[in-house]
């Protein structure tokens, strides 16, 4: 009788999992849907809050620790490396992939204390706000991490130049949407989403969907709008999400002429509905940008789009065939867009189509899956035997 073979054992390590985020919402489809026949996942998270994502990974048999590390350099961090230490030993771990600097850094001496020689990080912004610190950091770990996922081009080429990292040790690896679930909706769940917010068909609807905080740069759009909508007072727009801008936004919309104009959802477990209610959708960031997960869902639902060429944007949108990319804190850029698509319903519908046929050619969850479990496998002879 053939003995069975052991699966994979992955722990994933992430600095912070609280209110869900694109690379929260990342991590929860690798649990979701790594191959469970092959692969045991575990989480640690250094910093938590309970969120709906925990909850639903734990439900589906997922361990998830949490062990408190604020400051990495202190006492007790040193006393939660042992614990973490434990926990990796007594798990016996053959790989760990950390999300976010903590992780990258203070997991990656853990894990090879623990005796794990499979360290994969994960790169998922461009490091606008990484020092010379951070980067001298990254370099003295560089020797213990096997392998880095960048979630974009430009991700990859900042890790290669400033943590000094070759490129053979660098995997892109999109983002992947899961298609079915955000399918292009039909006319008559665009109605119904459209009057849950209070909108006729007479709005021209845009939104964005985005953590308040300010590389986002809400202002940009929010100035744009009000421009927009001198010209044309039925358009009305639709900020979807939360974050530490959130109560700042909503206070000096209340209190300006935009004023009835703009809605807020707050935070949402599911962004489907509300970006159901769209006519066209926009992400304008300014900076730290890697590879977004609101571009590629809007894309599979077939919403025209403009983006600001930062991060991994450009190479999720094709300007001018699958949406607009324009330069960054660019109001002009951004007016004249909106204009363009408001202006041509025709062009509207062409672009959301090739939006979503690029989502499905080059972004499903499939195709993101089938690269994580190759990496996985490829890093040990040891795991290709086991997988075979």
């Amino acid at each position: 009788m053939t003995p069975a073979v052991r699966k994979i054992r992955i722990l994933f390590l992430i600095d912070y999992w609280g209110l869900p985020g694109g690379t929260e919402r990342h991590l929860a489809y690798l649990l979701k849907n790594l191959n469970r026949d092959v692969f045991e996942c575990r989480v640690v998270a250094f910093n938590y809050l309970p969120n709906v994502l925990t909850d639903e990974a734990r439900a589906s048999g997922i361990d998830v620790q949490f062990i408190s590390v604020d400051h990495y350099y202190t006492p007790r961090a040193f006393r939660q490396a042992a614990v973490l230490r434990r926990y990796i030993r007594e798990h016996d771990i053959d790989i760990v992939q950390s999300f976010h600097f903590k992780s990258d850094v203070y997991g990656a001496i853990v894990a090879r204390l623990s005796g794990v020689r499979h360290f994969v990080a994960s790169k998922r912004d461009a490091a606008d706000y990484k020092n010379g610190l951070h980067f001298l950091l990254h370099r003295l770990v560089r020797p213990i991490t096997q392998h880095y996922i960048a979630v974009s081009k430009v991700v990859a080429d900042v890790v290669s130049r400033k943590e000094g990292v070759p490129d053979e040790r660098i995997s892109v690896i999109y983002n992947g949407v899961d298609l079915e679930r955000f399918a292009v909706p039909d006319a008559a769940a665009r109605t119904a989403a459209r009057s849950a917010l209070g909108f006729t068909p007479e709005h021209f609807v845009i939104g964005m969907s985005a953590a308040f905080r300010p590389e986002k740069d809400h202002a940009l759009l929010l100035g744009a709008f009000r421009a927009f909508h001198r010209d044309h007072p039925s358009s009305r727009l639709v900020l979807i999400g939360a974050g530490p801008l959130l109560e700042h936004y909503r206070t000096e919309v209340s209190r300006s002429d935009l004023a009835g104009l703009v809605t807020f959802t707050g935070p949402v477990d599911d962004v489907r509905p509300p970006m159901r209610a769209l006519d066209m959708a926009v992400l304008v960031p300014s900076m730290n940008e890697g590879f977004s997960n609101s571009v590629i869902e809007k894309m599979a639902v077939g919403l025209p789009l403009v983006v600001t060429r930062i991060g991994g944007n450009a190479e999720a949108v094709e300007d001018g065939n699958s949406g607009f990319v324009i330069p960054p804190r660019d109001l002009a850029a951004l007016l004249g867009a909106i204009g363009k698509l408001h202006g041509d319903p025709q062009l509207r519908a062409r672009i959301g189509a090739a939006a979503r046929r690029r989502a499905e050619d080059l972004f499903s969850l499939a195709q993101m899956m089938r690269r994580h479990e190759t990496l996985y496998r490829s890093l040990s002879p040891r795991f290709a035997e086991k997988a075979a």
